[in-house]
């Protein structure tokens, strides 16, 4: 099976179970979404488990040739003149379906079944109708005045119809590195998910294209895209999409492409609505909410590309003359083109050589981050021209900020800083070397020429030092240590301070107390300081949220950092997405919300524009998927997300999972025994631990000391975090502290104790480890029906938060670590067979049964049959 058809797994799933209830399938999807890729693999799942499969495909082509398809498929009958024989072709392609489907355990498939011809659709239903069987079909998505009636996805019941939606980002990561034999750059992962819009087919045509054309090559062992990756050879990848249009729904997807994301007022000045109606009939707009507006774009991406690369010719000339008309008839008062992800913009603008920016994720957020792409690359352009107008420290330190948001390199922003006189009042001045500053330690990494330019900065700053030295603690947080917050000034010391120097020394003194732990302290000072108005202050107001999270306030924490992920998105605020989206992450982790969580990270991993600031959040980012890419098994997506996160060269600081450490140690003992493999990922995050508390990272330290403790718990790493949870009053660590010392302790009722009180509370992921780890201490105690009323307690307290929550236990046979074999033996026992029958039906000796049994018992610490069918069944 290729990796392309097992990506839609959940659809997968879904069909099968209907299939075999007797229930046809419909997958639904546009062209090149994978429908006929997935019903292979549906096939071949029902193939497996002993089924029959006959196949038949529509085309289009064939359609004014009645029952062709059929017989292309040698679902015809013999005409003849015998009593039996079919006496007409419509009879004769009945008799055909039923005797190619006759004895139970067969499913028809047909690929593209909206383009069978009317008969060959009769046929199909008829035969049903005679004796039913399965059907599973693929169409494309039509609009409903256009869709046949005597089509058999809507005549056979009963029968359901399964969307094929585009692959997320992950999963388009997934493809590309299988497609192209190696990991793959982060930056060029985004470029072509936000122009394919996550259709595998565009995806691997672009891949393919690029690769050929030289625009897509490897780099030091990882794939990475050039300034420009539309090719010609994209037209046949992207023509499928528009082959059933009319005319006028061809013209009307050229001017949207013109036209850019436009509101639907505008989009109803440019067509009728019956061709708007077209269009989203066949999936190819996308609706978003927008302030008080509705704006609307096209589906895929690469469908602008498509029409933009056309060249000029007549029909081109028409449709952007009425486009610049409905715009007020000059060309300067349409909205500026913008050409991101296909070709590269960002950085080169302002003067510096190219470095690929981010793309998008999933369907309504590829239109929401191309508006983040418009929006940042008209920002750079303004900010850059305002700055060649008047190179002055003010206009410097608003291109440098915007510099800092886009990723800019170093040559350009040094050009800038070169190029700018120091001229002007001295709260510019301090402007212009903080946010220079700010490049040097979150981009560079530079802590000795950060201090050289807020050294000079202090000569000049008069009323505004205490500014400067509060960026300078916030750069040294983000880079090496976290200095004392009680060195910088308090409320009441900077009471009668300039404003944004009020809200900069405040913000950043919360920052602090949060690495520390002293979260309670934090939030005092954040919210004493709302609402902030510095550029600074509100680039950090998810600090927020993170402050309740320590607290123990989650179900709070969680619904602020959405209501602030929202307004984000809405106000093009890239670090508000990221430091949102960090915080919600962390919640859902210990929610057990993994579903949720899976499609946040998606979402905003690919969000368009990598801010500075905001890298060592991303990195955490990152480094949550590479561990949900390993436990669901994809191995090289893991680790080519964990090369990614590194590559950013934050390295471990103040944020809670802030490295791939955990997912790089797992996927690093993949095959070694589970017990060496627990050491060596404990032994490297302890490491880590070490380097984190050294640096006064106290809550981040903790967190990673923790998790090696998850791994393999010892006295002397409890007593270590121990102490350093005496350090930090945040309610949250308190919390985390009792789970720690209770697996270190190893007391199997102990953690059983603290497993309900975390369930309680909602901190699934704690509680389904302390739950699994007491078990396991049960079990091998001899407790094994202690162990299964545990078991069934502990699924109860977990339920109350999602079907979820309670499916992360971690099953008995696992928890005691039974092998794959062992495992399979003892279900085929606990469901009443005997040895001899395990014998036979699994082609070994009674022996060999007898042994695994024994290991069975031991491990689950049962004695008899009766007591591990009572373990393994809870």
């Amino acid at each position: 099976m290729t990796p392309h058809g097992t990506l839609h797994g959940h659809v997968r799933d879904d069909a099968v179970k209907h299939l075999l209830t007797g229930t046809s399938v419909d997958l639904q999807g546009l062209p090149g979404s994978g429908r006929s890729v997935l019903a292979r693999a549906i096939a071949t799942e029902l193939e497996d488990a002993g089924w029959q499969v006959v196949q038949a495909h529509g085309v289009h082509a064939l359609r004014d040739r009645p029952l062709e398809a059929l017989a292309v498929a040698g679902l015809m009958a013999r005409q003849g003149s015998g009593p039996q024989a079919p006496a007409t072709a419509v009879s004769a392609a009945v008799q055909g379906i039923a005797a190619a489907t006759r004895g139970g355990s067969t499913l028809l498939v047909v690929d593209d079944a909206d383009d069978l011809d009317d008969l060959s659709a009769g046929a199909l239903t008829a035969a049903h109708a005679q004796a039913p069987f399965p059907l599973l079909t693929t169409s494309r998505q039509t609009p409903r005045a256009l869709r046949a009636s005597t089509r058999a996805s809507a005549t056979i019941l009963p029968g359901v119809t399964l969307q094929v939606p585009p692959l997320g980002y992950v999963d388009t990561q997934t493809l590309l590195i299988e497609a192209l034999g190696g990991p793959i750059e982060s930056t060029t992962v985004s470029r072509v998910f936000s122009g394919s819009g996550g259709l595998p087919a565009l995806t691997l045509a672009l891949a393919e294209s690029a690769r050929l054309h030289g625009s897509l090559r490897r780099v030091e062992g990882l794939w990475a895209a050039g300034p420009e990756l539309w090719t010609p050879e994209m037209v046949r990848a992207v023509d499928p999409l528009l082959q059933h249009l009319s005319a006028e729904g061809l013209d009307g997807l050229h001017t949207l492409a013109l036209a850019g994301t436009i509101d639907v007022a505008m989009a109803r000045r440019l067509m009728p609505w019956e061709v708007l109606e077209e269009l989203d009939g066949y999936a190819l707009l996308r609706f978003v909410p927008r302030d008080d507006k509705m704006l609307v774009s096209l589906f895929p991406p690469a469908i602008v590309e498509y029409f933009r690369n056309q060249g000029v010719g007549a029909r081109h000339l028409r449709v952007d003359e009425a486009v610049t008309s409905a715009f007020g008839g000059l060309a300067t008062q349409r909205p500026p083109i913008v050409l991101a992800p296909w070709r590269f913009v960002g950085p080169t603008d302002a003067g510096g050589p190219t470095r690929a920016a981010l793309g998008a994720a999933g369907e309504a957020d590829v239109i929401v981050n191309r508006l983040l792409h418009e929006h940042w690359h008209r920002e750079l352009l303004v900010r850059r021209t305002e700055w060649e107008e008047a190179p002055t420290p003010r206009t410097a330190a608003t291109l440098l900020r915007t510099m800092l948001v886009t990723g800019a390199d170093a040559e350009s922003v040094l050009a800038v800083r070169e190029a700018t006189p120091r001229i002007g009042d001295p709260r510019d001045l301090v402007a212009f070397d903080d946010w220079y500053a700010l490049f040097l330690g979150a981009v560079e990494h530079n802590l000795e020429w950060v201090h050289a330019v807020l050294e000079q900065a202090r000569d000049e700053a008069d009323e505004w030092v205490d500014l400067v030295d509060g960026i300078e603690a916030f750069i040294v947080l983000l880079v090496d240590h976290a200095p004392d917050p009680d060195l910088l000034p308090s409320a009441e010391a900077t009471a009668a301070a300039p404003t944004d120097t009020r809200e900069i020394v405040g913000t950043v003194r919360a920052e602090l107390l949060l690495a520390r732990g002293r979260s309670a302290e934090a939030l005092t000072v954040i919210d004493d300081l709302a609402p902030v108005t510095s550029t600074f202050a509100l680039a950090r107001v998810t600090s927020r949220p993170w402050a309740l999270m320590l607290e123990a306030r989650l179900d709070e924490a969680l619904a602020e950092a959405q209501a602030m992920l929202t307004e984000a998105r809405r106000e093009h605020d890239v670090e508000g997405i990221v430091g949102a989206a960090y915080v919600a992450a962390q919640v859902l982790t210990m929610r057990g919300r993994v579903a949720e969580l899976r499609n946040l990270l998606g979402s905003v991993l690919s969000s368009g524009v990598l801010p500075a600031l905001e890298r060592p959040q991303h990195v955490a980012l990152l480094s949550m998927a590479a561990g949900l890419a390993a436990d669901e098994g994809r191995g090289t997506t893991a680790r080519t997300l964990a090369q990614q996160a590194l590559a950013l060269r934050t390295g471990p600081g103040p944020f809670p999972l802030g490295s791939p450490t955990l997912a790089s140690a797992r996927l690093d003992g993949a095959d070694l025994p589970p017990v060496q493999a627990r050491t060596l990922a404990a032994e490297r995050l302890w490491a880590e631990t070490q380097t984190l508390l050294a640096s006064g990272y106290l809550v981040s330290g903790y967190v990673c000391g923790m998790l090696a403790v998850v791994e393999e718990p010892t006295p002397e790493r409890g007593a270590v975090l121990a102490r350093v949870a005496d350090e930090m009053p945040a309610p949250l660590v308190r919390q985390f502290d009792r789970f720690v010392q209770a697996l270190c302790d190893g007391d199997p009722e102990v953690l059983v104790a603290v497993a309900d009180r975390h369930a309680d509370a909602g901190l699934v992921w704690t509680a389904t480890r302390a739950y699994t780890a007491g078990l396991s201490a049960l079990r091998a105690s001899g407790s094994a029906a202690r162990a299964a009323e545990v078991h069934e307690e502990a699924r109860r307290r977990l339920e109350v938060w999602g079907a979820e929550a309670a499916s992360g236990m971690r099953s008995a046979a696992e928890g005691a670590e039974l092998t794959a074999r062992e495992e399979e033996i003892a279900r085929l026992a606990a469901s009443g067979m005997t040895n001899q029958d395990i014998a036979r039906r699994l082609l070994i000796s009674v022996r060999t049964v007898e042994n695994h049994l024994h290991r069975v018992f031991r491990k689950l610490g049962v004695d008899n049959r009766t007591d591990m069918s009572r373990v393994l069944t809870a």
